[in-house]
């Protein structure tokens, strides 16, 4: 039996057969090549109905004349998905040229960022929901803030008390009390933000890409790229977005001046509200990553290496304390 016999038969429902299959992303993304050109197969967890929706705000979008996304490619039935059983895939088109950015760390992210100013632009009150849907995202992050500074607070006494500290403890505990201060400052502004606009009439909610990363922007004929994978895409507050891009921006070790040029071009295509630049403030105020790493670490769930644990921490850290240092300069 072929590890590959449930994706053959999908492209009948796109009046299409596969030529050869292989795997792109063990164990949901595969590429396959077929006589109309080469598709991407995703396995997806996402819904069928939120397939639908997004799907069909990028279809939309298309007609108007936007082209910052890879489309979902849709089967003879006009539907952007296949099931079978309790399984869902989907195709899009394969786009080459991935390998013009990969001696180019940076190279993502303007394009990246022009594209979401875009999708945040063409798609602001798209669906006129409730626009207290920004609530639940504050009360969910200050649920899991506040426990993930419980839980590095307990870890730090645990370091304290061993005889003898490892490395990621002695690295930890040095940089403990900045964490600490970071962590209550986010929070307390956070809550702040709330208070301040609980009566507030009307929040902007777009259709945000929900997975900003240098994987998910593909360089095109044009050089301007385009988004894919919006298996995570929703309606919410484009500062999600923003939060989560700037993250994976200084990740890659991006600086404060490329930081602030980056800003500045999303702003001219999509500016914020003074009630949203607060909000980004306060979302990348919190050190996010440095706090998994914690919590990943002292609470055990992967295998990592002292080495690579400490390794680790070190790079979060002065990634952390560049961002902020963008962050107090350009808010």
């Amino acid at each position: 039996m072929s590890r590959f016999d449930d994706i053959f038969p999908l492209f009948r429902e796109y009046d299409m057969y596969a030529q050869t299959v292989d795997v792109l992303k063990p164990p949901n993304v595969y590429k396959a090549l077929t006589p109309y050109g080469s598709f991407v197969c995703k396995r997806t967890r996402i819904s069928s109905q939120k397939l639908l929706l997004v799907s069909g705000v990028l279809r939309h979008l298309q007609q108007r004349g936007w082209d910052g996304a890879v489309p979902y490619f849709y089967t003879k039935y006009d539907e952007p998905y296949v099931r079978q059983g309790e399984t869902t895939y989907y195709l899009t088109a394969w786009l080459p040229g991935g390998e013009q950015w990969a001696d180019q760390p940076l190279a993502w992210a303007m394009p990246t960022v022009e594209r979401l100013a875009e999708l945040h632009h063409l798609t602001q009150n798209f669906r006129f929901d409730d626009p207290r849907k920004v609530e639940p995202l504050i009360d969910s992050l200050l649920n899991r803030w506040q426990h993930l500074l419980a839980h590095a607070e307990k870890a730090a006494d645990l370091a304290r008390e061993r005889l003898y500290p490892s490395p990621f403890d002695v690295v930890f505990l040095a940089n403990q009390a900045y964490l600490s201060e970071l962590a209550k400052t986010a929070i307390a502004r956070l809550r702040e933000w709330r208070e301040r606009h609980q009566t507030h009439a009307h929040f902007r909610l777009s259709l945000i890409h929900g997975f900003p990363h240098p994987a998910h922007i593909m360089p095109d004929r044009s050089g301007k790229g385009k988004l894919l994978n919006f298996d995570r895409a929703l309606f919410d507050t484009p500062t999600r977005d923003l939060t989560l891009f700037y993250r994976a921006y200084f990740h890659q070790a991006g600086d404060e001046a490329g930081a602030s040029q980056l800003f500045h071009h999303y702003a001219n295509i999509f500016p914020l509200r003074p009630e949203e630049i607060d909000l980004l403030a306060v979302f990348l105020t919190y050190p996010e990553r440095v706090m998994r790493d914690v919590e990943i670490y002292y609470g055990g769930t992967r295998d990592w290496s002292e080495l690579y644990a400490v390794k680790r921490l070190e790079k979060d850290m002065d990634r952390l304390m560049r961002l902020n240092r963008w962050i107090q300069q350009a808010f």
